[in-house]
């Protein structure tokens, strides 16, 4: 079974799709914020390295995929937009943990805002320390969820199985959002290479799939034991709670279990705060079905 360690955990949506896409386990987290670390440890139940800036990366248990939903608000639309300039900016920081830990695959979330500020970035650190990126623009109302919450998914793993790769026959370069990179990794030709395809890709934003809301809530393949997107009606819980936004409601809306969140011991706003900064894992889930086309595609076999 692959082994997943995750960072900028929350409360485990993005980790709950990839565990379900390629039948892995978490085998640990890292989340610095104290209440989403209450979540994890009831939910998840697994060692949290904490923080992801001063702890000794040469010391974690070794994984297979790498997970990070890194925080959105230097790229927010809703917030200043600073972007790298930020200082809560942890892809730097990110960078460097893939480098030490050098997973199999990397599985990277973030706002629709961070795919016109930041990205060329992400995509030349990746090339710099080896690695290959395919991304995605998927929104929670794909999968069904009523709410558009469009969000930028990206896979990356080592350019050195590029040798042994072959690109599906249906999905162009352009289409997947692939950055295949044709020299030395360390070489600064390979970092121009990524940021002029970067560059492209923001102006040659993939089309949107058509009919994903259909086909998610019928499969969900592989993904139904953990969690499931199918409004129910008899499920919804009332949108609000003497006159407030119910947490459970929102808890509903982005496709968690019942309680995952609402039934923690934290405050009401703790609770919207780490919802609102969370992934829908269906969407996420349905994001790795577009970027992995076969199983063969990444040497999954």
């Amino acid at each position: 079974m692959l082994k997943i360690g995750s960072l900028c955990t929350g409360y485990g949506g993005l980790d709950m799709a990839v565990e379900a896409y390629f039948k892995a386990e978490t085998i640990w987290t890292c989340e610095f914020d104290k209440h989403a670390s209450k979540i994890i440890e009831k939910r998840i139940n697994k060692p949290n390295y904490g923080n992801l800036k001063t702890m000794d990366w040469h010391q974690a248990e070794p994984i297979d995929i790498l997970t990070a939903g890194y925080p959105c608000q230097p790229f927010s639309h809703a917030g200043s937009r600073k972007g790298v300039e930020d200082e809560r900016h942890l892809w730097p920081y990110i960078k460097e943990i893939i480098g030490i830990l050098r997973p199999r695959f990397v599985i990277l979330e973030n706002v629709r805002g961070h795919f016109g500020l930041g990205f060329p970035e992400v995509l030349a650190d990746l090339a710099l320390v080896g690695y290959d990126a395919r991304w995605r623009l998927i929104r929670a109302s794909d999968v069904g969820a009523p709410h558009r919450r469009e969000r930028l998914f990206i896979l990356a793993y080592p350019n050195s199985a590029r040798s042994t790769r072959t690109k599906p026959s249906n999905v162009s370069t352009e289409q997947s959002g692939n950055s295949s990179c044709v020299n030395d990794p360390f070489t600064t030709d390979t970092y121009s290479y990524a940021r002029k395809k970067s560059r492209r890709a923001d102006r040659e934003i993939p089309a949107e799939s058509v009919g994903l809301r259909r086909r998610t809530n019928e499969g969900q393949a592989g993904a139904k034991s953990r969690f499931s997107l199918k409004m129910d009606e008899e499920r919804v819980p009332a949108a609000l709670d003497k006159g407030r936004l119910n947490v459970k409601f929102v808890e509903y809306i982005m496709g968690l279990p019942d309680g995952w969140v609402s039934d923690i011991d934290i405050s009401r706003a703790h609770k919207l705060k780490i919802l609102g900064n969370g992934v829908v894992p269906q969407q996420a889930y349905r994001a790795l079905e577009l970027l992995i086309a076969t199983p063969s595609d990444l040497r999954l076999c």
